[in-house]
């Protein structure tokens, strides 16, 4: 009898005016129950605001799981954002295929309210990249093929579980040298 697509919560940012921004001027945050993406360049701030987004999920009584695949975050830098590092999952991201699988047996371990953050998905190599040669050409295309085939196959148990995952995404540039 209820819509399913209709938020009934939200994770708070910690930047109000994001928050807006992304429920549309109801200043709530992230909904529940749906994937998002946060994509930027290097340093621009991404690891940062998804720290104190977790450490919001906490507070709004969320299990966090915190996936890094550059093995980069530190715990004082999660503690002073806020994070009870006590009750938050540290898990290496060793493949993608790692990362969607331990997702989905969290879901269905912890249940209701997993707050899931994916420090990064660029970062993350597929089991192909890591078994393979360096020559790029092997496995072209492979981790866009495995990230759309596991997201699409994660959303209804996100969304049935009232639980949120935050990829995280580096945008890469490609700098123009005129030579002369």
């Amino acid at each position: 009898e209820e819509n399913p697509t209709s938020v009934k919560e939200f994770v708070k940012t910690g930047a109000t005016v994001l928050d807006a921004i992304l429920a549309r001027g109801k200043w709530s945050g992230l909904a529940n129950g749906r994937l998002h993406m946060l994509s930027g360049e290097h340093g621009s701030g991404k690891s940062f605001l998804a720290a104190q987004i977790a450490a919001n999920a906490q507070k709004q009584g969320f299990t966090v799981a915190y996936f890094d695949a550059e093995n980069a975050i530190d715990p004082e830098f999660l503690q002073k954002a806020g994070c009870d590092l006590d009750s938050l999952l540290y898990i290496q991201a060793d493949s993608v295929e790692g990362v969607l699988e331990n997702i989905e047996t969290l879901i269905g371990t912890v249940g209701k309210r997993l707050f899931v953050i994916w420090d990064s998905i660029a970062m993350t190599p597929s089991k192909s990249d890591i078994e393979g040669t360096f020559d790029p050409s092997e496995t072209m295309a492979v981790k866009p093929r495995i990230l759309s085939k596991g997201l699409s196959k994660l959303v209804q148990p996100i969304a049935n579980s009232e639980s949120c995952v935050l990829l995280l995404n580096q945008l890469r540039t490609k700098h123009l040298r005129i030579l002369s």
